[in-house]
């Protein structure tokens, strides 16, 4: 439509002027869906080339003008005020410049002056110029504003879908956190137990063979409980089309998940007597009255017993120790683990991997219910050892 008034009521030279600057301005808006800035330059080149054809009658670029506003208000990062600045002066200037011109019949393109159905010379008066180069250059304002604002609204949508990608991936890695500290309790607690009772039961074998038959059964029952816990753990990882098959361990019979509740304070005695029958002497004591915890904090008291039981095993051996769970205070549930000194069961200077993972795994498990874990020297048994560690329930 723009061209064809252009070469139906213009010189031709002015016309190509016009089709010349619309096709660069095609060209500059594929080029800024890779390089903006770029794009945006060829762009204005365009448009001034196309202004500068006098042809009077832009609806193309009116619209092109009002797509570049919503596309540096929502792809643009740098120097966006810079472009609207130019977007903005540069319509406003060319709508009242040209509306000037071609009214007075000074331009070199197509002008109202000797545009007349009689064919005889015709001059709007100048207020009128003026008036129409007024409003078309407010139109351009106002629809540069309403697009800019458009922008915004899609430029918001994005920054909220790169924020949820970016809490998506921080959930993940999370995840993976919690399943490694998982699995790290799990993996350490269980072979520290079937190393104690298979060393324990190749000693005591050579002269009571019902107590190795006895340690092979606990490390077969901790293997499998082991090996029950991991499942339970990983199921949520492994994606299985055909429900019940030998490859989804994750899976029950029926093809459902296996959403067994994580153990918790219940688990508590179960951790005792299977310290117990590694050879420790445990006494498990508990202080005042439960309450009700969460699933989270029920799987830290867990946790932490484990570990501590754990690591007197493995540092300590065969000795004993003493697990306190103290409800007394209200709103919060004091856990401590003490032992006596020992002959060193399990070599700690093989099985330890000298970061002590174990202890500021547990100070972060504490951290996260508005707790703390403290260690240190023993107050029940001399030369012994003592975890103590406070959660918000």
């Amino acid at each position: 439509m723009d061209a064809g008034n252009a070469f139906s009521f213009g010189p031709e030279i002015p016309a190509w002027f016009l089709v010349s600057g619309y096709t660069l301005a095609f060209g500059g808006l594929l080029v800024q869906r890779w390089r903006a800035e770029a794009g945006l330059g060829i762009v204005a080149v365009g448009l001034v080339v196309s202004a500068g054809s006098m042809a009077g009658v832009y609806l193309l670029a009116y619209l092109i003008v009002c797509y570049e506003a919503w596309f540096i208000s929502a792809f643009v990062r740098r120097r966006r005020g810079l472009w609207l600045t130019l977007l903005t002066g540069g319509s406003v200037i060319v709508a009242v410049l040209l509306t000037v011109v071609s009214g007075t019949g000074h331009g070199w393109g197509m002008s109202a002056a000797n545009v007349d159905p009689d064919g005889t010379a015709y001059s709007p008066p100048l207020a009128q110029v003026v008036t129409l180069g007024a409003v078309l250059g407010l139109l351009a304002v106002i629809s540069i504003g309403l697009f800019w604002q458009l922008g915004l609204t899609t430029r918001h949508q994005y920054e909220r879908m790169e924020s949820l990608a970016a809490r998506v991936e921080l959930a993940a890695v999370a995840e993976r956190t919690r399943i490694a500290r998982e699995m790290h309790d799990i993996v350490a607690h269980s072979l520290t137990a079937v190393i104690a009772q298979a060393d324990g039961g190749r000693y005591a074998g050579r002269q009571d063979p019902a107590k190795a038959i006895e340690a092979l059964d606990t490390i077969s029952a901790t293997g499998r409980d082991a090996l029950t816990q991991m499942r339970q753990l990983l199921s949520v990882l492994r994606s299985d089309p055909t429900p019940g098959s030998p490859d989804s361990p994750g899976d029950t019979a029926d093809g459902s998940r296996d959403t067994s509740a994580p153990p918790g304070v219940s688990g508590v005695p179960a951790l005792v007597e299977d310290a117990r029958r590694s050879g420790l002497s445990v006494d498990y004591d508990v202080l005042g009255n439960p309450v009700q915890v969460d699933v989270a904090v029920g799987l830290t008291v867990y946790r932490t017993v484990q570990e501590c039981l754990t690591n007197v095993l493995k540092h300590a051996g065969r000795t004993r120790a003493r697990v306190v769970l103290d409800w007394n205070v209200p709103g919060s549930l004091h856990i401590t683990v003490d032992n006596a000194p020992g002959d060193g069961f399990i070599d700690s200077a093989d099985s330890d991997d000298g970061r002590g993972q174990g202890l500021v795994g547990l100070r972060e498990r504490a951290r996260i219910h508005g707790g703390t874990a403290e260690w240190g020297a023993s107050e029940t048994f001399v030369g012994g050892w003592r975890v103590d560690v406070r959660l918000g329930v």
